[in-house]
Protein backbone atom coordinates (compact mmCIF):
# COMPACT_ATOMS: atom_id res chain seq x y z
CA UNK A 1 0.00 0.00 0.00
CA UNK A 2 1.41 3.37 -0.96
CA UNK A 3 0.51 6.05 1.57
CA UNK A 4 -0.87 9.31 0.23
CA UNK A 5 -0.36 12.27 2.56
CA UNK A 6 -1.00 15.89 3.30
CA UNK A 7 0.27 17.96 6.26
CA UNK A 8 -0.75 16.70 9.69
CA UNK A 9 -2.31 19.97 10.88
CA UNK A 10 -1.28 20.97 14.40
CA UNK A 11 -4.32 19.80 16.35
CA UNK A 12 -4.06 16.27 15.06
CA UNK A 13 -3.31 14.50 18.38
CA UNK A 14 -5.26 14.31 21.64
CA UNK A 15 -2.22 14.96 23.80
CA UNK A 16 -0.54 17.63 25.85
CA UNK A 17 1.90 18.49 23.12
CA UNK A 18 0.66 21.69 21.50
CA UNK A 19 -1.61 23.05 24.19
CA UNK A 20 -0.10 22.87 27.67
CA UNK A 21 -0.58 19.86 29.92
CA UNK A 22 -3.39 21.58 31.79
CA UNK A 23 -5.55 21.69 28.68
CA UNK A 24 -8.18 19.10 27.69
CA UNK A 25 -7.17 16.22 25.42
CA UNK A 26 -9.89 16.77 22.77
CA UNK A 27 -9.43 13.41 21.01
CA UNK A 28 -12.18 14.00 18.48
CA UNK A 29 -10.88 17.35 17.24
CA UNK A 30 -7.99 15.71 15.44
CA UNK A 31 -7.88 16.09 11.68
CA UNK A 32 -8.18 12.43 10.78
CA UNK A 33 -6.55 10.45 7.99
CA UNK A 34 -9.29 11.16 5.44
CA UNK A 35 -8.97 14.90 6.00
CA UNK A 36 -5.21 14.73 5.63
CA UNK A 37 -5.52 12.83 2.36
CA UNK A 38 -7.99 15.32 0.92
CA UNK A 39 -11.52 14.48 1.99
CA UNK A 40 -14.44 15.11 -0.38
CA UNK A 41 -16.19 18.43 -0.02
CA UNK A 42 -19.35 18.84 2.05
CA UNK A 43 -18.76 15.89 4.33
CA UNK A 44 -19.59 16.10 8.03
CA UNK A 45 -18.20 14.13 10.96
CA UNK A 46 -19.87 13.84 14.36
CA UNK A 47 -17.83 12.36 17.20
CA UNK A 48 -18.12 11.63 20.89
CA UNK A 49 -15.31 10.50 23.18
CA UNK A 50 -14.55 9.92 26.83
CA UNK A 51 -11.27 9.86 28.74
CA UNK A 52 -10.25 8.86 32.26
CA UNK A 53 -6.90 9.30 34.01
CA UNK A 54 -5.83 7.89 37.37
CA UNK A 55 -3.42 9.97 39.48
CA UNK A 56 -0.81 8.60 41.88
CA UNK A 57 -1.42 10.99 44.81
CA UNK A 58 -4.93 9.88 45.84
CA UNK A 59 -6.47 12.71 43.81
CA UNK A 60 -9.85 11.84 42.25
CA UNK A 61 -9.61 10.51 38.70
CA UNK A 62 -9.62 13.03 35.89
CA UNK A 63 -12.61 12.61 33.57
CA UNK A 64 -13.49 14.19 30.27
CA UNK A 65 -16.25 14.01 27.66
CA UNK A 66 -16.04 15.62 24.22
CA UNK A 67 -18.68 16.17 21.55
CA UNK A 68 -17.26 17.27 18.21
CA UNK A 69 -18.57 18.32 14.78
CA UNK A 70 -16.21 18.65 11.83
CA UNK A 71 -17.05 19.88 8.35
CA UNK A 72 -14.77 19.01 5.41
CA UNK A 73 -15.01 21.88 2.94
CA UNK A 74 -12.37 20.50 0.58
CA UNK A 75 -8.80 19.18 0.65
CA UNK A 76 -7.01 20.72 3.67
CA UNK A 77 -10.05 22.94 4.23
CA UNK A 78 -11.77 22.15 7.53
CA UNK A 79 -14.04 23.73 10.12
CA UNK A 80 -14.15 21.95 13.49
CA UNK A 81 -16.11 22.86 16.65
CA UNK A 82 -16.44 20.95 19.91
CA UNK A 83 -17.70 21.15 23.49
CA UNK A 84 -15.76 19.64 26.42
CA UNK A 85 -16.84 18.73 29.94
CA UNK A 86 -13.85 18.17 32.27
CA UNK A 87 -13.41 17.09 35.90
CA UNK A 88 -10.00 17.57 37.56
CA UNK A 89 -8.86 17.95 41.18
CA UNK A 90 -12.50 17.82 42.27
CA UNK A 91 -13.35 20.77 40.00
CA UNK A 92 -15.45 20.73 36.82
CA UNK A 93 -15.19 22.96 33.75
CA UNK A 94 -16.89 23.44 30.43
CA UNK A 95 -14.94 24.52 27.37
CA UNK A 96 -15.83 25.37 23.76
CA UNK A 97 -13.31 24.93 20.93
CA UNK A 98 -13.11 25.97 17.28
CA UNK A 99 -10.54 25.27 14.56
CA UNK A 100 -10.35 26.46 10.95
CA UNK A 101 -7.74 25.16 8.49
CA UNK A 102 -7.45 26.28 4.88
CA UNK A 103 -4.98 25.94 1.99
CA UNK A 104 -3.06 29.10 1.10
CA UNK A 105 -1.66 27.38 -1.99
CA UNK A 106 -0.77 23.84 -3.03
CA UNK A 107 2.16 23.75 -0.57
CA UNK A 108 1.10 25.99 2.31
CA UNK A 109 -1.71 25.41 4.84
CA UNK A 110 -2.82 27.83 7.55
CA UNK A 111 -4.64 26.97 10.78
CA UNK A 112 -6.27 29.18 13.39
CA UNK A 113 -7.89 27.81 16.51
CA UNK A 114 -9.09 28.91 19.89
CA UNK A 115 -11.14 27.95 22.90
CA UNK A 116 -12.87 29.56 25.85
CA UNK A 117 -14.08 28.27 29.19
CA UNK A 118 -16.93 30.20 30.84
CA UNK A 119 -16.13 28.51 34.17
CA UNK A 120 -12.27 28.25 33.97
CA UNK A 121 -11.82 26.81 37.46
CA UNK A 122 -8.99 24.53 36.36
CA UNK A 123 -8.85 25.02 32.59
CA UNK A 124 -7.62 28.15 30.83
CA UNK A 125 -10.07 31.01 30.44
CA UNK A 126 -9.07 31.47 26.78
CA UNK A 127 -6.60 30.10 24.29
CA UNK A 128 -5.77 31.40 20.80
CA UNK A 129 -3.29 29.94 18.32
CA UNK A 130 -2.22 30.16 14.67
CA UNK A 131 0.17 28.12 12.58
CA UNK A 132 1.53 27.53 9.10
CA UNK A 133 2.73 24.30 7.55
CA UNK A 134 4.75 24.04 4.37
CA UNK A 135 5.64 21.09 2.15
CA UNK A 136 9.19 22.15 1.25
CA UNK A 137 10.02 18.85 -0.51
CA UNK A 138 8.00 15.77 -1.48
CA UNK A 139 6.77 14.11 1.73
CA UNK A 140 8.68 16.63 3.92
CA UNK A 141 6.73 19.14 6.01
CA UNK A 142 7.72 21.96 8.34
CA UNK A 143 5.32 23.56 10.83
CA UNK A 144 5.61 26.79 12.76
CA UNK A 145 3.20 28.62 15.01
CA UNK A 146 2.39 30.46 18.21
CA UNK A 147 -0.19 30.32 20.95
CA UNK A 148 -1.32 32.47 23.87
CA UNK A 149 -3.14 30.88 26.82
CA UNK A 150 -4.87 33.02 29.43
CA UNK A 151 -5.42 31.75 32.97
CA UNK A 152 -6.91 33.72 35.86
CA UNK A 153 -3.56 35.12 37.05
CA UNK A 154 -1.04 34.47 34.26
CA UNK A 155 -0.73 34.33 30.48
CA UNK A 156 1.39 31.58 28.92
CA UNK A 157 2.88 32.16 25.46
CA UNK A 158 4.01 29.16 23.42
CA UNK A 159 5.86 28.59 20.17
CA UNK A 160 6.16 25.59 17.86
CA UNK A 161 8.71 24.32 15.36
CA UNK A 162 8.05 20.86 13.93
CA UNK A 163 9.51 18.68 11.17
CA UNK A 164 7.53 15.80 9.65
CA UNK A 165 8.28 13.15 7.02
CA UNK A 166 6.15 10.48 5.30
CA UNK A 167 7.59 7.37 3.65
CA UNK A 168 6.06 4.09 2.53
CA UNK A 169 3.42 3.19 5.19
CA UNK A 170 5.12 5.22 7.92
CA UNK A 171 5.75 8.74 9.17
CA UNK A 172 7.88 10.37 11.85
CA UNK A 173 7.77 13.75 13.50
CA UNK A 174 10.03 15.80 15.79
CA UNK A 175 8.90 18.98 17.55
CA UNK A 176 10.24 21.73 19.83
CA UNK A 177 7.79 23.77 21.91
CA UNK A 178 9.12 26.69 23.97
CA UNK A 179 6.81 28.27 26.58
CA UNK A 180 7.13 31.62 28.32
CA UNK A 181 5.52 32.31 31.72
CA UNK A 182 6.50 33.98 35.01
CA UNK A 183 9.45 35.64 33.26
CA UNK A 184 10.95 32.21 32.47
CA UNK A 185 11.26 30.26 29.23
CA UNK A 186 10.73 26.49 29.34
CA UNK A 187 11.36 23.96 26.58
CA UNK A 188 9.49 20.78 25.67
CA UNK A 189 10.34 18.22 22.98
CA UNK A 190 8.37 15.50 21.23
CA UNK A 191 9.02 12.65 18.80
CA UNK A 192 6.47 10.30 17.34
CA UNK A 193 6.21 7.59 14.74
CA UNK A 194 3.13 6.31 12.93
CA UNK A 195 2.30 3.15 11.01
CA UNK A 196 -0.58 3.24 8.50
CA UNK A 197 -1.81 -0.35 8.40
CA UNK A 198 -4.84 0.34 6.20
CA UNK A 199 -5.99 3.06 3.84
CA UNK A 200 -7.10 5.43 6.60
CA UNK A 201 -6.23 3.52 9.81
CA UNK A 202 -3.09 4.14 11.84
CA UNK A 203 -1.32 3.53 15.12
CA UNK A 204 1.12 6.03 16.65
CA UNK A 205 3.72 5.97 19.42
CA UNK A 206 4.49 9.36 20.98
CA UNK A 207 7.26 10.33 23.40
CA UNK A 208 7.41 13.79 25.01
CA UNK A 209 9.74 15.35 27.58
CA UNK A 210 10.59 18.81 28.85
CA UNK A 211 9.26 21.65 30.94
CA UNK A 212 6.09 23.64 30.47
CA UNK A 213 3.33 25.56 32.25
CA UNK A 214 0.63 23.37 33.74
CA UNK A 215 -2.58 23.93 35.68
CA UNK A 216 -2.31 22.15 39.05
CA UNK A 217 -5.68 22.61 40.69
CA UNK A 218 -6.38 26.33 40.60
CA UNK A 219 -2.67 27.26 40.29
CA UNK A 220 -0.44 27.46 37.20
CA UNK A 221 3.19 26.38 37.65
CA UNK A 222 6.23 25.60 35.52
CA UNK A 223 6.96 21.91 35.91
CA UNK A 224 8.80 19.13 34.13
CA UNK A 225 6.69 16.59 32.25
CA UNK A 226 7.45 13.35 30.43
CA UNK A 227 4.97 11.06 28.72
CA UNK A 228 4.61 8.02 26.52
CA UNK A 229 1.36 7.44 24.64
CA UNK A 230 0.04 4.87 22.19
CA UNK A 231 -2.90 6.05 20.12
CA UNK A 232 -4.83 4.88 17.12
CA UNK A 233 -7.45 5.69 14.54
CA UNK A 234 -9.31 2.68 13.10
CA UNK A 235 -11.91 2.70 10.33
CA UNK A 236 -14.57 -0.02 10.25
CA UNK A 237 -16.09 1.19 6.98
CA UNK A 238 -16.41 4.49 5.08
CA UNK A 239 -18.74 5.91 7.76
CA UNK A 240 -17.62 4.63 11.17
CA UNK A 241 -14.25 5.14 12.88
CA UNK A 242 -12.79 4.49 16.33
CA UNK A 243 -10.20 6.67 18.12
CA UNK A 244 -8.34 5.40 21.18
CA UNK A 245 -5.29 6.12 23.32
CA UNK A 246 -3.45 4.79 26.35
CA UNK A 247 -0.71 6.75 28.05
CA UNK A 248 1.51 7.39 31.06
CA UNK A 249 2.61 10.88 32.17
CA UNK A 250 4.96 11.95 34.95
CA UNK A 251 4.24 15.50 36.12
CA UNK A 252 7.56 16.35 37.80
CA UNK A 253 7.54 15.33 41.47
CA UNK A 254 3.84 16.11 41.78
CA UNK A 255 2.18 12.95 40.48
CA UNK A 256 1.94 10.45 37.65
CA UNK A 257 -1.11 9.95 35.44
CA UNK A 258 -2.22 6.76 33.70
CA UNK A 259 -5.07 7.25 31.29
CA UNK A 260 -7.16 5.83 28.48
CA UNK A 261 -9.53 7.44 26.02
CA UNK A 262 -11.95 6.04 23.47
CA UNK A 263 -14.18 7.76 20.95
CA UNK A 264 -16.36 6.99 17.95
CA UNK A 265 -16.92 9.07 14.80
CA UNK A 266 -19.69 8.92 12.23
CA UNK A 267 -19.03 10.39 8.77
CA UNK A 268 -21.82 11.33 6.38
Amino acid sequence: MKRRFLPAILSLLPLAVWADVGEPRRPTTQLDAETLQGAPEDRTTIGISTAREQLSNDTPDWKETVIDIKRDLGPRHVLDVSAVETERFGLSDTQFNALYAFPVNDKLTATVDGNASPTHRVLAENNLGASLQYEFAPAWLIHGGGRSIGYNDVRVNQGLLMLEHYFSNYSWLAAWRPSRAFGTTAHAFEVRGSYYYADKSSITLLLADGKEAAAIGTDVVLTSVSSVTLLGHHWFDRNWALNYSIGHTRQGDLYTRDGVSVGVQYHF
